[in-house]
């Protein structure tokens, strides 16, 4: 397995650092690191000159430059060695360009991106929690693994069976990437009113996963609203990993605060696994 992990700003970057580690030692994975020294915010600094003033402009966006790339390089190194320290093939790089763009090429060699649901990567840390890694996941086509704070084992996965091909693929990728397949206990949830609609929603993860070799997991159906039902039981069997299927209906400007994994995003808990 190959792991992208992007290295963002704040604490959280440590809880992201410690889930992506855990996961390739389970899964012989290879951690590639990446920090992007975000072009964007350098060009902001160039055009910010006064008249006559163009040379400062410049020799500032190159001091931030140089100010951003050995943050990176250090960043990158000491991950890098982490990662040799706790016994996982690791490779670093620093690279300058657009934030997404950059990732979004990166993430086409790899597995599974590693991350944190706080992750930041503004130099300000005003972007959204989790949204620069989330647009990845949109644009790339790749899964996500978000890690909660503080930092947690893993135990518990619940599966959020929401129906339809985005609960498919989500379990699906899981599955291919064998994640979790000897945890202690596994959890295929459904919310819906009707008993035989939430055992529906169950039926193609459970072939799935039977089909990958996973032990045969627990099964849920609760009525209730989703979001709340869905985070009250997660907090009832101290879930530590949720695996989501994208976010519903609801449109990308809207995934913060009303699904189910904004929600979750929010909460800040879990590891989140999220495909779409």
């Amino acid at each position: 397995m190959n792991i992208l992990l992007p290295v963002s700003r704040g604490a959280s970057f440590d809880d992201a650092v410690r889930l992506a580690i855990d996961t390739a030692k389970g899964h012989a994975g290879r951690i590639r690191v990446l920090s992007v020294v975000d072009a964007a915010e350098i060009r902001r600094i160039e055009a910010g000159a006064r008249p006559g003033a163009i040379h400062l402009a410049l020799h500032a966006a190159d001091e931030v430059r140089k100010r951003m790339t050995a943050e990176g390089t250090a960043a990158v190194a000491g991950t890098v060695k982490r990662c040799e320290e706790a016994g996982i093939p690791a490779q670093g790089e620093v690279v300058e360009g657009e934030l997404e763009r950059a990732l979004v090429a990166a993430a086409g060699s790899n597995d599974l991106l590693v991350s944190a649901t706080e992750s930041h990567f503004a130099p300000d840390l005003e972007d959204a929690s989790g949204r620069l890694v989330l647009a990845v996941m949109r644009e790339g086509g790749i899964p996500v693994l978000l890690s909660g704070a503080p930092y947690r084992h893993v135990r518990t996965i619940v599966a959020g069976c929401g129906g339809g091909s985005r609960t498919e693929r989500a379990v699906g990728a899981m599955a291919r990437l064998s994640l979790w397949k000897e945890a202690p206990r596994g959890i295929l949830l459904a919310v819906d009113d009707a008993p035989e609609g939430g055992q529906e929603r169950i039926a193609v993860p459970r072939e799935i996963l039977s089909y990958a070799g996973y032990p045969a997991w627990e099964e849920k159906v609760l009525s209730g609203p989703p979001a709340s039902t869905f985070l009250s039981f997660c907090d009832s069997v101290e879930a530590d990993v949720v695996v989501l299927g994208g976010w519903g209906e609801h449109r990308w400007d809207d995934l913060l605060g009303l699904s189910i994994t904004g929600r979750l995003l929010e909460d800040g808990r879990r590891h989140l696994f999220i495909y779409m």
